[in-house]
């Protein structure tokens, strides 16, 4: 991952005659790669243990969306900040329990409440399109540094959970072997719901920092995100089915990938319908060297 970063970034380098490592577009990655990782390092979470949800746009663009307007209506920026992450949090644990209680695979969950969640955040929305917030507001946190010292925070909690507890010890046992996992004691429906809290954690920080990245939120909001946080944990190098070989960092590595390959294969002219495509086929084919192989290795829920 972090060789596979290096080489992009000297390509694109050249591609761009330098134009690649202005200041500017430096800045422009790194805000973009700090809402991806951020959503990338509590996703880990889901998928550590064999479980996929792709509604995390979804659910950013209405976190955020009520962030605003509970800002908008009170004026205090704790509010907008309480509200987003709350909202996230409070989404996330209705997915986990449409999953755990009712038995509802996780992908078939988040397939049917991105429509739901994307109507209600356009509802929200309205005609106008987007909600902004004073500039003022959206400028001080970014000058004030709220959105590294919020991710930085998160990522050390995250990394701190997932490879120093027995909560991500289990998470790991789990998707590694959910039959010997649960027979040890382990219990899935506990597991699940901890690793979607702590990425509706996430979702609702990366919430705050869209709204302080544009000063606004749309019903375009959250577009896409699912895949390039999908992306993002492969380019990372953690598989998404799970297992061992899982970890807390890949999200903010495969991130700043992500977010440099979006940006450079703008600059070097390629259209945004083509770089759909480019990621599309890049995650295909990581997928694919990151699936099972029956025949060389045991199935997860093999005995």
């Amino acid at each position: 991952p972090f060789a596979m970063l290096a080489l992009m970034i000297v390509i694109f380098g050249v591609a761009t005659q330098g134009r690649f490592f202005k200041p500017s577009v430096l800045k422009g990655i790194l805000s973009q790669a700090i809402i991806i990782g951020t959503c990338a390092t509590g996703v880990a979470f889901i998928y550590s243990n064999g479980n996929l949800d792709i509604s995390i746009g979804a659910v950013l663009g209405m976190a955020s969306t009520l962030g605003v307007l509970a800002h908008n209506a009170t004026g205090s920026v704790s509010v907008f900040v309480l509200v987003s992450v709350g909202t996230a949090l409070a989404l996330m644990a209705f997915n986990c329990t449409m999953s755990v209680v009712c038995h509802i695979k996780t992908i078939t969950v988040a397939i049917v409440v991105t429509q739901i969640y994307g109507a209600i955040t356009t509802l929200l929305i309205g005609g106008a399109g987007k909600i902004e917030i004073p500039y003022e507001v959206s400028s001080g946190m970014e000058d004030g540094g709220f959105r590294y010292i919020a991710f930085f925070a998160y990522f050390l909690f995250c990394v701190v959970i997932y490879h120093y507890t027995k909560v991500g010890r289990e998470l790991r046992f789990l998707g590694g072997n959910e039959s010997c996992a649960q027979q040890t004691g382990m219990s899935n429906a506990k597991a699940t719901y901890i690793s979607f809290l702590m990425t509706g954690l996430g979702v609702g920080l990366a919430a705050v920092f869209s709204v302080i990245d544009v000063s606004a939120v749309s019903v375009e909001t959250g577009n896409g995100l699912g895949v390039d946080v999908m992306l993002a944990t492969v380019l990372g190098g953690m598989s998404i089915f799970g297992g061992s070989r899982s970890n807390a960092y890949a999200g903010l590595v495969g991130a700043l990938t992500v977010a440099a390959l979006n940006k450079g294969l703008l600059m070097v002219g390629v259209s945004s319908a083509l770089i759909q495509g480019i990621r599309g086929v890049i995650f295909l084919a990581l997928v694919y060297l990151n699936s099972e192989r029956q025949k060389l290795l045991p199935s997860r829920v093999q005995f």
